[in-house]
């Protein structure tokens, strides 16, 4: 059996469910030309934190911006998250870096939504098309579940507030153990 390269995780498979909905009526034609663009690096991120999504979009040798802004949660849910966090061993609901997949399920068993429906966040783009969500969205949306999958903790960010979020969508951030800046290596000793 092949690995899922999109929604490995229970929490990428939460916002990829946001955009391959089975409720469609008719399927979406511009799902795989966005699963190709996410595959295949033209997403960058400029932001990803509480609240919003930036990215630029490279497709026929344009680029285009893509902002979204995701609804957070309030602050009951907030707490909610934290002590669902505590009790999968998450001190403080901090999320950095890995989280259970099972926590997935008793969000949503607690009526906590994970991901943001498409129609739930402000979403610009900076290209002329009328479909909505248009190509360059579902692509950032596919790069952020790739994202989502290598951190988890990144789903409950973007639901939180910047003070309670944890974790790091960009590698060599500050905060982030597992990077190391290249400016802080030196090439002479490093290699013995």
């Amino acid at each position: 059996m092949m690995a899922a390269e999109f929604g490995a995780t229970a929490w990428g498979r939460a916002w990829l469910r946001t955009i391959e909905s089975t409720a469609a009526a008719a399927p979406n034609t511009q799902l795989p030309q966005a699963r190709s663009l996410a595959r295949g690096g033209a997403v960058t991120f400029t932001d990803v934190s509480a609240g919003r999504i930036g990215a630029e979009v490279v497709a026929r040798q344009n680029t285009y911006a893509v902002a979204i802004a995701v609804p957070r949660w309030d602050d009951a849910t907030r707490a909610r998250v934290r002590a669902l966090l505590d009790a999968a061993g998450r001190v403080g609901g901090a999320a950095s870096g890995d989280l259970p997949d099972a926590v997935v399920a008793e969000l949503l068993s607690a009526g906590i939504a994970v991901a943001a429906q498409p129609a739930e966040c402000g979403v610009s783009c900076t290209c002329t098309g009328r479909r909505s969500p248009c190509l360059h969205h579902l692509a950032t949306v596919y790069a952020l579940v790739q994202q989502i999958d290598e951190e988890p903790a990144l789903a409950v960010r973007l639901r939180s507030d910047d003070s309670h979020a944890g974790g790091s969508a960009d590698p060599g951030a500050p905060g982030r153990q597992d990077w190391v800046p290249l400016s802080e290596v030196d090439p002479a000793t490093f290699y013995g």
